[in-house]
């Protein structure tokens, strides 16, 4: 009996010992609106929405289940062309406004549908805090990726209405 043990013991022990992913970690993602440079939607992420979910959970909820606080960013081109950029979301016109906005709309979305899908192939949960603007970028993250991706994954919007579906 002990030698059918230690050989159970010999042949899981690998795949017992690596399993780690712990599944009720969340890694949250600020999306950012519109006339958001960069820095501002990295402030607004670590320096807003992090304590301000430490200050909710505490630390040591904080630490067991949060994975990561970091930001979804989409690129601003000033009110005017944001303005228009958000139309053509809102209509499904994506294309379009790639061309008009020299592809860099489809990076910004590319770039968000891969650090999720990353946060999700590690075993974590996702959820966007979603601004403004980046509803639209948040909705079409989410149709972007699989069903049993969509299953891991979750928003809210910090404004009064929402377009994500």
């Amino acid at each position: 009996m002990k030698k059918i043990f230690l050989l159970f013991f010999i042949l899981f022990y690998p795949v017992v010992s690596f399993s780690a992913i712990n599944e009720c970690k969340t890694d949250v993602y600020f999306a950012n609106g519109v006339k958001t440079d960069r820095e501002v939607a990295k402030t607004n992420a670590f320096e807003v929405l992090k304590p301000a979910i430490i200050n909710m959970l505490g630390t040591d909820k904080f630490n067991k289940q949060i994975g990561k606080v970091d930001y979804a960013y989409n690129n601003t081109y000033g009110f005017g062309w944001d303005g228009i950029e958000t139309f053509l979301q809102k209509f499904g016109w994506q294309s379009l406004a790639d061309k008009l906005f020299n592809a860099s709309h489809g990076k910004d979305l590319s770039k968000q549908i891969n650090a999720y899908k990353e946060s999700i192939n590690a075993g974590h949960k996702v959820l966007a805090v979603a601004h403004s603007q980046g509803n639209l970028f948040t909705g079409e993250a989410y149709r972007a990726l699989s069903s049993s991706m969509r299953e891991s994954f979750e928003a809210v919007t910090i404004e009064k209405r929402s377009t994500f579906t």
